[in-house]
């Protein structure tokens, strides 16, 4: 676990299902549970519990956050690397996009950062975002997240086409000696 001064940062486990099922609530658009496809999942909880038994997740690469009084407010991960490229996917998902704009959201950022920049030793780390995640988007553009392209009309929902920007931030230390010829 680790102990933030906003918050706790710590493996997920099966009793946390409930909170994530929470993020999937209809109507609400997010990048980071689409599909392969760029399709909303309908996911169920028994379909989370077995999530949750996965390598990925059992070995610790998906963390809960918790804020300071233990209620779980987000999830965040890196997933998807890439060890010959030297990159990974990025992911915040917060219950309340309110976190984005909080102290706790600076935390996760910097725990992400040092897990993918130093820990793995990864060249950039890219997010996705839906139209609709712009408190998310102006969170990463702060944390000094450049645009890489926004692919139009990815995804029909709620009757009406959304875009899904890729961010990118690459890691400031990476040294061009370092990569993988």
């Amino acid at each position: 676990m680790i102990r933030g001064e906003h918050s706790f940062i710590r493996g997920t486990e099966q009793d946390d299902v409930e909170a994530l099922f929470g993020l999937y609530a209809p109507g609400v658009l997010r990048a980071g549970l689409l599909d392969a496809r760029r399709e909303p999942l309908l996911v169920t909880r028994d379909d989370l519990r077995d999530l949750l038994t996965r390598k990925e997740i059992a070995d610790g690469s998906f963390y809960t956050v918790e804020s300071k009084t233990g209620a779980i407010v987000g999830f965040c991960s890196i997933r998807g690397l890439n060890t010959d490229a030297r990159f990974a996917e990025y992911g915040i998902q917060f219950t309340d996009t309110d976190c984005y704009g909080a102290d706790l959201a600076r935390e996760v950022h910097d725990f992400l950062l040092d897990r993918a920049f130093k820990r793995l030793g990864l060249r950039k780390v890219i997010a996705h975002a839906l139209t609709e995640e712009t408190a998310m988007v102006e969170f990463l553009r702060g944390k000094g997240f450049m645009s890489a392209g926004v692919q139009r009309e990815i995804l029909f929902s709620q009757g009406t086409w959304h875009h899904l920007e890729t961010l990118v931030l690459n890691n400031p230390s990476f040294n061009a000696s370092q990569a993988v010829s």
